[in-house]
């Protein structure tokens, strides 16, 4: 790259925001009590020297999630200035706050302590603060009337083709195979010319293809794409003026299928039941899911490659064909849905157990169980509770995981004695404490971190599953984040189960995204549930969905929603609880809400999220939401994340559909001096703004002051700097 021009400029500028020393909001001085800005909430304390971190904690955060005073989630962390000031903003909340100060001394010890900075306190050693509630009465979510749903596009005119490719995916070089039919009544001898237009995901024309067609279904290769990175296929059949049909596709072009993942799910494999599971592997093809998890498949905890046709799901009974599994994966695999097993690693089934009797015990050498609970043996006698699973010694000096790795060997062979073949695993945990010890008879690791001995394993199949297949892809999953910080390692992507009791805050969800795909720029995919709002929901209200789709988006993440289609009906069941399958269909207009959602997270790879996106520290105010800003060197662009939040900021709270935003302005600071190229904006919201399109700005001197065009929940502002993208070219 040229040295000296604009971009570089603001590269340079933009590796100065991710390396500057952390410094206090502007407009706050010094230390002092908690200052209200807008709709935030400034907390400041000054502690000694040598602390090593202090938290914040309260009863709006659960009181940081603390274990009898100890306090191990770095999201609870507080920011350190040069001057020794300790930070941390909060979003106001409509509450009377009690808070404490928690300092992590050097030796481990937690002390808590009030702020010194306020005199009212609560008789139990917590501040309190009483926020204004005058910012939330000001914020406007939807107009009168009755709850709405995704505004989903008005039918075409002219008629719309049947599109899909082959493969969800394909590498640089290759071909992607286009499938395309004429509507109904439209086929047949008549010949008319059929053009295909591809562009970048900035606008720019990238190439050209006529054919003479028919109509009748047929399937052909396209040019292949040497970058990485989607491309969007307008088809035109007929006049250009008076078309008979068009059709629109973005495709994707992608080394690693990892790094633009879009996670979904299989559960049902009654035997007997009627399955297509080529029409299911299409559906979900067709959202852009590019790897799916088979999620408890197995006769047993432990036993995780059957060769029985037909067998039960140890403990509970759950009759299941293996047959079905093997249909699912292979139609699966060949449209380049990767099939991960979900496996608990360290749990085993009673029969298996018995077996192989190496348990995890407590520091006593009670073997422990699950049973939704984590509790010794022992106590679930005494409390009459079932023992679903027992929680097994996964330390490299257990005879368990020399079982385990075989099974998973096998799990992932072609062998003809198994019934089939995975392409990776995503490993299941049970929601243990950060500081929680490992203990099992006789192990060298016995009062290690579960953690530590946990990342260990993980590596050992990680390993194992990249020599196996190359391309699979292995995760662990870190419920509340357990785990999270110490897997990046030896996981291909983060995948973490969030529940409301850890965090109910929108924000809370943009951020983990981006704390947890931070030093890799791993992918990020978060699991939540509709099950787990107030009240309980049996599938996500679509202005819900939107918020939380947008937030993981926001943070360059991704989240799990649909999987087990139902093709003869045309729906998409939710993932509703954790005890699923459930087989409840997502609600009426969700379906087009994932699809325009997902197709915008593919249409932007390299823009929004990517390992060789970064994410930069930059603050953009949005009175009605947040934003979050990232830099693509290699595209020249900065790109801008927008999440309208709305009145309630809860995930957990059934929100309904907004009325558009309209005549929202947001403030960019100037970057470097430099003005970029050009603008563009675009929205998943049925809004007329689903390609990115350029948009009028005001130089402001120190900013650029940009008039955003209507949007509902999420949208996206690309800011280009080059003379031209660079991979958008022929």
């Amino acid at each position: 790259m040229p040295q000296n021009t604009s971009w570089e400029k603001v590269w340079q500028d933009v590796e100065s925001f991710r390396a500057k020393k952390v410094s206090l909001p502007e407009g706050s001085d010094g230390v002092g009590p908690p200052l209200q800005r807008g709709d935030s909430i400034l907390f400041r304390f000054q502690t000694e020297a040598d602390a090593k971190n202090v938290y914040l904690a309260g009863n709006y955060n659960g009181w940081a999630f603390n274990n009898n005073g100890r306090i191990t989630n770095p999201r609870f962390a507080m920011r350190k200035t040069d001057a020794g000031l300790w930070h941390r903003e909060e979003k106001l909340h409509p509450v009377e706050i009690r808070y404490s100060f928690v300092v992590e001394t050097p030796k481990g010890e937690f002390r808590w302590l009030p702020d010194p900075s306020v005199r009212e306190n609560d008789g139990e050693g917590h501040s309190i603060f009483r926020p204004s509630d005058a910012e939330l009465k000001k914020k406007t979510w939807s107009g009168p009337g009755e709850p709405r749903s995704y505004p989903a596009l008005r039918p075409p005119s002219p008629p719309r083709l049947s599109l899909e490719t082959v493969r969800t995916w394909v590498q640089p070089g290759q071909a992607h195979e286009l499938r395309v039919a004429a509507p109904e009544g439209l086929a047949g001898e008549q010949v008319h010319p059929l053009e295909l237009i591809f562009y970048a995901p900035t606008g720019e024309e990238t190439g050209r293809q006529s054919l003479s067609w028919n109509g009748q279904a047929k399937t052909f290769a396209l040019p292949p794409k040497t970058t990485e990175g989607a491309q969007r296929l307008e088809l035109i059949w007929g006049d250009a003026q008076n078309p008979c049909a068009i059709g629109e596709i973005v495709l994707t072009t992608v080394a690693r299928v990892v790094d633009d993942l879009r996670y979904g799910f299989f559960t049902d494999y009654r035997p007997g039941a009627e399955v297509n599971a080529a029409g299911q592997a299409g559906m979900l093809a067709r959202l852009g899911i590019n790897a799916v998890e088979f999620y408890d498949y197995f006769p047993a905890h432990g036993i995780y490659a059957p060769t029985e046709k037909e067998y039960k799901y140890e403990p509970f009974g759950i009759p299941i064909s293996g047959d079905i599994v093997r249909q699912k994966i292979q139609a699966s695999q060949q449209r380049g849905i990767l099939s991960l097993a979900y496996v608990a690693a360290y749990a085993a089934s009673e029969s298996v157990y018995r077996k192989h009797p190496h348990p995890m015990t407590d520091e006593k050498g009670v073997p422990k169980i699950f049973n939704g609970d984590i509790m010794t043996e022992t106590e679930a006698d005494r409390q009459k509770k079932p023992k679903w699973f027992w929680l097994m010694n996964v330390a490299d000096d257990s005879p368990w995981q020399a079982h385990v790795l075989g099974e998973f060997r096998r799990a992932l062979n072609d062998s003809p004695a198994d019934l089939f073949s995975f392409d990776g695993f995503e490993i299941d945990s049970y929601g243990d404490k950060p500081d929680t010890r490992f203990f099992a008879q006789g192990s060298r690791r016995n009062g290690d971190l579960l953690v530590d001995v946990l990342h260990d394993f993980v590596g050992q199949v990680q390993r194992l599953t990249h020599e196996a297949k190359p391309e699979g892809l292995v995760s662990f999953n870190s419920v509340n984040e357990f785990g999270a910080e110490l897997m990046k390692d030896v996981t291909d992507f983060q995948f973490l189960e969030i529940w409301r009791f850890y965090t109910d805050e929108l924000e809370e969800l943009v951020d983990i995204c981006l704390r947890q795909r931070e030093p890799r720029q791993q992918r990020v995919i978060l699991k939540l549930y509709p099950a787990d709002m107030q009240p309980k929901q049996t599938s996500w209200p679509p202005g819900t969905l939107a918020r939380i789709l947008g937030a993981t988006m926001t943070g360059a993440g991704s989240l799990m929603v649909g999987g087990e289609p139902d093709e003869k009906n045309l729906t998409m069941h939710g993932l509703n609880s954790l005890f699923y399958p459930e087989h409840t269909a997502v609600r009426s207009g969700n379906h087009e809400l994932l699809a325009a959602y997902y197709r915008h997270d593919a249409l932007l790879y390299g823009y929004t999220h990517g390992p060789k996106v970064i994410h930069v520290p930059l603050d953009i105010p949005f009175s009605d939401g947040l934003t979050r800003t990232f830099a693509a060197q290699d595209r020249q662009t900065l790109t801008i994340q927008i999440l309208r939040l709305g009145p309630d900021r809860r995930w957990s709270s059934p929100m309904p559909w907004p009325e558009p935003l309209r005549e929202a302005r947001l403030e960019i600071p100037k970057i470097a001096g430099v003005v970029p190229r050009r603008i563009l904006f675009c929205s998943p919201d049925a809004t007329g703004f689903a390609h990115p399109t350029p948009v009028k700005w005001e130089d402001k001197g120190a900013t650029l002051l940009v008039a955003l065009p209507p949007f509902c929940v999420h949208a996206t502002l690309l800011l280009q700097y080059g003379a031209v993208d660079p991979l958008s070219k022929p």
